[in-house]
């Protein structure tokens, strides 16, 4: 082999090794969890260039970022907590230790010797309290409100354009005139019970004074019998 050819070999080699790249991408989007769920933070790495490399030499890495501590995950150590599923990071029973920022890196593994990395932007978690927060509460109230006067505004426009208010007017009107008929009905009824109750009375007083006057007569009777038999 002259020593051309062995010279083009070697530079296909060095550009082949240093135009090896990992690409590393993740979502900048906010992910928020409630305590004690589960959630899988994604990350998506892609390689090019790299001749003969592939995912199965590709190492992936996760770390964690918090305002006043940074740690790598072993999910190997924790294996209820942390799982990796292809490249992404399942975490499970999530509590508020877990908010921060993490960050997903690849390297192609000493076999390959490439040298390539990547690092990933970092997806943020939040971790909130189970149950619905002061906010939530208001506007979940807010919108139960609104929904009743909607409901309420509806039906209204529907008895209006279907001629029903009208009839729902008319029919508490004529309640309202018939109850107002039966009380006038009562009234009169009562009044007559009472004239009839006061006729009774009369009635019953004039029987009262017929009986004395007779209880009188008797007792004249009586005594004219006993001024007779005297003289006799």
């Amino acid at each position: 082999m002259s020593i051309f050819n062995i010279t083009f070999l070697v530079l296909i080699s060095v550009w082949s090794i240093c135009g090896c790249k990992v690409d590393v991408q993740q979502s900048k989007k906010v992910m928020r969890r409630k305590e004690q769920t589960s959630i899988s933070i994604p990350c998506s790495v892609n390689i090019s260039n790299c001749a003969g490399y592939g995912f199965d030499q590709l190492d992936i890495f996760w770390y964690m970022f918090h305002k006043d501590r940074h740690y790598q995950i072993d999910w190997n150590k924790q294996p209820d907590k942390y799982m990796l599923e292809d490249q992404n990071l399942n975490i499970n029973f999530v509590s508020k230790n877990d908010c921060g920022v993490y960050y997903c890196a690849a390297a192609l593994g000493n076999e390959a010797k490439s040298g390539a990395q990547a690092f990933g932007q970092g997806s943020t978690l939040i971790v909130t309290e189970r149950g619905l927060n002061v906010r939530q509460t208001l506007l979940l109230t807010l919108l139960i409100l609104l929904l009743a006067y909607s409901l309420i505004v509806l039906g209204i426009i529907i008895c209006i354009k279907t001629g029903k208010i009208y009839l729902i007017c008319k029919g508490r009107w004529g309640k309202t005139k018939q109850d107002h008929s039966r009380q006038v009905i009562f009234s009169g009824v009562v009044q007559e019970l009472y004239k009839r109750n006061l006729g009774g009375d009369k009635i019953q007083a004039h029987c009262n004074v017929s009986q004395q006057k007779a209880k009188g007569q008797q007792t004249l009777d009586r005594n004219e019998d006993i001024y007779a038999n005297y003289d006799e």
